[in-house]
C-alpha cells in the first residue's frame, strides 16, 4: 500500500469517527436537554467543533437527526442479526420481543425515542426519518413472522409488525427508566409473548 493511499485511509477512518462521536455527543444532549433545547449550534458546541464543521457531516438538523436514529438502530438490527443465526423462528421471535421490551427499561431508550417523537411534530424531516427506521425495524419483525406462521399473507405480517411494534412502544410511559412499573417487566415480557404469539398462530388479523 502506497503511503498516498494509507493517508487517505487514515484519513477517512478519522472523519468516520469524528462522525460517530458527533453522533453519540448529539444523543447525550437530546436525552440530557430535550428537543426544545436541541439545535445544530448546540450540537456543534457541545461537540467542541464549529458549526460549519458539523454542517459538513450533517448538512441539516433532519440529516443529523436521521444519523442518529440510523445509529440508534444498528444496535437493534446487529443483535437481530445474532438472533436470526439459532434457533427456531418461534424462538427468534421470541428473543426479539425479550431484546427490544427488556430494552425499554433503559435511560437512553426511555428518553431519546421520546424526544424524538417530540422533534417530529415540529420537524418534517425528522418525522420522515423515523418513519423510515421503524419501517426497517417492523421489516425484520414481519419477517419472522411470515416464518413463524406461512399461512399469513405478508400483509398479514406487516400489520402484525405493526400493531406488535406500537404496542411495545406503548409501554415505555409504563415500565421505562425509573417509570413505576419498570420493577413488572419481567412480567410483561411474559404476558406480550404469548399475546403476540397466539396472534400471529391463531389470530384473525385483516387481510
Amino acid at each position: 500500500m502506497t503511503g498516498k493511499k494509507q493517508a487517505k485511509q487514515g484519513s477517512y477512518q478519522k472523519g468516520k469517527d469524528k462522525r460517530q462521536d458527533v453522533l453519540e455527543v448529539a444523543a447525550e444532549l437530546l436525552i440530557e436537554s430535550g428537543y426544545h433545547n436541541f439545535s445544530m449550534r448546540k450540537v456543534a458546541d457541545a461537540a467542541g467543533i464549529r458549526l460549519g464543521n458539523l454542517q459538513y457531516y450533517f448538512p441539516s438538523k433532519a440529516k443529523l437527526v436521521k444519523a442518529m436514529l440510523d445509529h440508534a438502530l444498528s444496535s437493534y438490527l446487529d443483535a437481530f442479526v445474532e438472533i436470526r443465526r439459532q434457533g427456531t423462528p418461534e424462538e427468534q421471535f421470541l428473543a426479539v420481543i425479550d431484546k427490544v421490551v427488556n430494552d425499554l427499561s433503559k435511560k437512553r431508550t426511555t428518553v431519546f425515542f421520546p424526544e424524538v417523537w417530540s422533534l417530529s411534530n415540529h420537524e418534517k424531516g425528522v418525522t420522515q426519518a423515523m418513519d423510515e427506521m421503524y419501517e426497517n425495524y417492523r421489516k425484520v419483525l414481519a419477517d419472522i413472522i411470515g416464518e413463524v406462521n406461512p399461512a399469513l399473507s405478508a400483509l398479514q405480517a406487516r400489520r402484525l409488525a405493526l400493531f406488535i411494534s406500537a404496542s411495545i412502544e406503548g409501554h415505555t410511559i409504563f415500565i421505562g427508566y425509573r417509570k413505576p412499573w419498570t420493577k413488572e417487566t419481567a412480567n410483561i415480557i411474559h404476558i406480550a409473548k404469548q399475546s403476540f404469539l397466539w396472534l400471529i398462530m391463531q389470530g384473525d388479523i385483516p387481510e
